[in-house]
Parts: structure tokens; C-alpha cells; sequence
């Protein structure tokens, strides 16, 4: 039993690296509840069990939909005081 938990552990740590990997927030929520739900249905008995599942869930739904992506990098408007040039870059941090 405990190697299907450790299994089911991999397989949902696997589903939220992968969500990751999309810029699509909605996959990326999705995709983390659905890991969320995994692990958490590892966790409880009986009704425990289904509410560690919906916890889980809901956890999972917040990090995956709050997962950065690289479309999410904030843009700067740099302008050359000398010669009037202007252009755009990635905002310092």
C-alpha cells in the first residue's frame, strides 16, 4: 500500500511539473487540482478521505494557477536620453 502511494505521489509531482510547462493558466489550474486531488486521496479514511481529496484539490488549483509562465515577464519601455531612441526589455528585478 505504501509504494501505491509513493506511486501515486510520482505520478502527481509529474503532473505538476508538466502543467508548468504550458503558458495556459486554465491547464495549469487544472493540472494542479488534478495532482492535488491525487495526493490528497492518499490522506484519511472514510469522509476524511474525501475531504483531504477536495483539499488537495484545492491547494493543487491554486499553485498551478498561480505557476508563473514565461508570457507573464513584465516589460519595460527604456528610452536613450541622448538620442530620443526608445526600446523595450525585460524589467530589471
Amino acid at each position: 500500500m505504501k509504494f501505491h502511494r509513493l506511486v501515486i505521489a510520482g505520478a502527481a509531482g509529474a503532473l505538476m511539473a508538466l502543467g508548468a510547462c504550458t503558458d495556459n493558466q486554465s491547464i495549469n489550474a487544472a493540472t494542479g487540482g488534478l495532482a492535488g486531488a491525487a495526493v490528497g486521496s492518499q490522506f484519511g479514511q472514510g469522509r476524511g478521505r474525501a475531504a483531504a481529496t477536495l483539499a488537495g484539490a484545492a491547494v493543487g488549483t491554486a499553485m498551478g494557477g498561480n505557476a508563473p509562465t514565461p508570457a507573464q515577464t513584465r516589460m519595460c519601455t527604456f528610452r536613450n536620453a541622448q538620442t530620443g531612441e526608445t526600446w523595450q526589455a525585460p524589467c530589471p528585478n
